[in-house]
């Protein structure tokens, strides 16, 4: 099995982050500038070499769940986003759950992957894949999205086959 994240690794969220950090920059609990953040998923361009990388794996019979640790039917974008981009149907989805709200999300991640038990996660953020690494699952793969990007000189990144 692999796993995969949605914000940040898939979709490429790097104007709407800048956004939000310059407005909760005095009070990061902000929620308006949260809302907007949270709802702007849906305008994510994907990234492409995540997204090659997913077809891929797609074509190699292998199914990946993606995963946001945001609640389920919150805004409902992250099926949308799916849909946007031909992955709805191909890929599982994994989300929060209502009953999960005191776990922060580096954890819930943690707390999937034992369950799961994938051979391989994908996940942008360096604290997710620091805590998965430090469950020693032995064979589990981890990787930043960056670990695929194409080599100079390489019209493809590196595959996992």
């Amino acid at each position: 099995m692999i796993m995969i994240d949605l914000e940040g690794t898939l979709s490429d969220h790097t104007a709407r982050l800048a956004v939000l950090l310059r407005k909760t920059k005095d009070d990061v609990r902000h929620r308006p500038s949260w809302k907007e953040y949270y709802k702007g998923l849906i305008h994510d361009e994907p990234r492409p070499h995540m997204m090659e990388l997913v077809q891929e794996w797609l074509e190699n019979d292998f199914r990946p769940l993606v995963y946001s640790t945001r609640f389920v039917n919150k805004y409902n974008h992250e099926e949308e986003w799916l849909k946007i981009h031909g992955l709805f149907g191909k890929v599982d989805l994994i989300q929060r759950q209502p009953t999960q709200t005191k776990i922060k999300g580096p954890d819930l991640v943690v707390q999937w992957v034992k369950e799961k038990r994938p051979e391989i996660i994908v996940d942008d953020r360096d604290e997710v894949r620091d805590k998965i690494r430090a469950i020693g699952l032995p064979g589990l793969l981890v990787y930043g999205p960056d670990a695929f990007l194409p080599n100079e000189g390489d019209s493809h990144g590196h595959s996992l086959r």
